[in-house]
């Protein structure tokens, strides 16, 4: 039951995620800057564990777009277990203390694996509240926009589907 619900709330927070990307690159000129810089086509997979929820997306044509399934991703961080995932994904847990903890792999040229680290991050400045990302980020990123406004255009975004 604990792992199910770990899978879930994971499955959630990818979607989440993806949103927080999608709506940045229009918000936030560091997360447009480093979209920007991707060379087309570039593909990411975001692994939490074993028949774990995945996040599969591809930078084209101007867009972070969402896929179903990725036979081979230009880039890739694997985290070991659901666990770390959930851990990770509810603020518990930062990247640097999973990096320390040899929590993940990765996959990919160091400078692409790296560029997701840092958006992820700025998307963990926004999605989280203050008190925690002191705690899991080492770095807390300046925000440009209200962190309301990002979660209001993703519920906006989710309810007109337009992260399908």
């Amino acid at each position: 039951m604990k792992l199910t619900l770990q899978k879930l709330t994971v499955g959630i927070v990818l979607r989440v995620v993806h949103a927080a990307l999608v709506e940045l690159y229009k918000l936030d000129s560091r997360v447009k800057d480093e979209f920007d810089r991707m060379p087309e086509g570039l593909s990411y997979a975001l692994q939490t564990g074993h028949n774990a929820p995945q996040l599969f997306v591809q930078w084209k044509e101007g867009k972070l777009s969402r896929l179903t399934a990725l036979e081979k991703p230009v880039c890739a961080l694997r985290l070991k277990s659901t666990g770390i995932s959930f851990r990770m994904f509810t603020g518990q847990m930062g990247l640097a203390q999973a990096y320390a903890q040899h929590a993940f792999s990765m996959q990919g040229e160091i400078a692409d694996v790296m560029r997701l680290a840092r958006l992820v991050n700025l998307v963990e400045g926004y999605l989280f509240p203050r008190f925690i990302t002191k705690h899991i980020l080492t770095d807390v990123p300046s925000l440009q926009v209200n962190p309301l406004r990002v979660y209001g255009r993703i519920l906006c975004g989710f309810l007109t589907g337009r992260y399908n």
